[in-house]
């Protein structure tokens, strides 16, 4: 008897254990240029830097992340600096379309 309420305490346990969130689909932003987001709202300007090897690229990408952290849908590049460290600087539109 006490093996059986044993077993049912630690299977409840378990199985409460196995109730996780669905995983979220995966945001994306997507590169425009000014004149495709005329009809989107701009709210937010957001900034890339890199010091390591592909550095364009990671700026831009750390800039894209954080666009997308903020819920926005595109992303528009304002300004480039290939200096040391790679500086990008953009605009993060929500496009309801």
């Amino acid at each position: 008897m006490f093996k059986c309420a044993l077993s049912g305490i630690c299977l409840i346990f378990l199985l409460s254990g196995c109730a996780v969130e669905p995983p979220q689909l995966p945001r994306r932003i997507n590169e425009a240029y000014d004149f495709e987001v005329t009809h989107c709202d701009s709210f937010a300007l957001v900034t890339g830097v890199s010091r390591h090897a592909n550095n364009l690229a990671e700026a831009k990408q750390s800039a894209a992340l954080q666009g997308e952290e903020l819920g926005g849908t595109h992303i528009v590049w304002l300004q480039t600096d290939m200096g040391e460290p790679t500086k990008v600087v953009a605009i993060v539109y929500k496009c309801l379309l």
